[in-house]
């Protein structure tokens, strides 16, 4: 593992931590809640090398839920975090889409993974309470890492 590799991880995870926590809008039906993670999420999926991006789209959220009290979430927040930045690199990468259609499509994949996690821990309905919060967040964090990937690429290139 290079140390540069590490070292942008560790600082994509903390950002996403803190990202996950500075926003913290309860949703009252399923005992969840909205955050700003989707962003540095994607923006990890790009702009960190595959493995790495891995680790820090799905340990940065998780980290934040446990450290918040919502440790019922964590363990579905690395995978579906995971799979999100998965997603987003898969399709950036492997098929040259516009980075911005890399994050819409992959911010879907979110409020369906925790849609399903939480019908499994509640119920069908319960969890159906979550899914529009979901998409937005989802949605606001694909926006937001849209309008902001090309100038931090630009600066995480220089860092080389």
């Amino acid at each position: 593992m290079q140390t540069k590799n590490l070292t942008k991880t560790a600082i994509f995870m903390a950002l996403t931590t803190i990202t996950t926590m500075v926003v913290n809008i309860p949703i009252p039906a399923t005992g969840g809640y909205v955050n700003l993670s989707d962003t540095t999420v994607l923006l990890g999926a790009l702009l960190l090398p595959f493995p790495y991006n891995l680790i820090s789209g799905g340990l940065g959220p998780m980290l934040a839920d446990l450290i918040l009290g919502y440790s019922v979430y964590a363990p579905a927040t690395l995978v579906i975090k995971a799979v999100e930045a998965y997603l987003a690199y898969l399709l950036f990468k492997k098929f040259s889409t516009k980075p911005f259609i890399a994050f819409f499509i992959a911010c879907l994949s979110m409020p369906l993974g925790y849609f399903i996690y939480e019908t499994f821990l509640y119920n069908a309905n319960t969890a159906l309470g979550a899914v529009i919060p979901n998409i937005i967040q989802g949605l606001v964090g694909a926006l937001v890492a849209s309008l902001i990937y090309i100038p931090i690429k630009k600066n995480v290139k220089s860092i080389k």
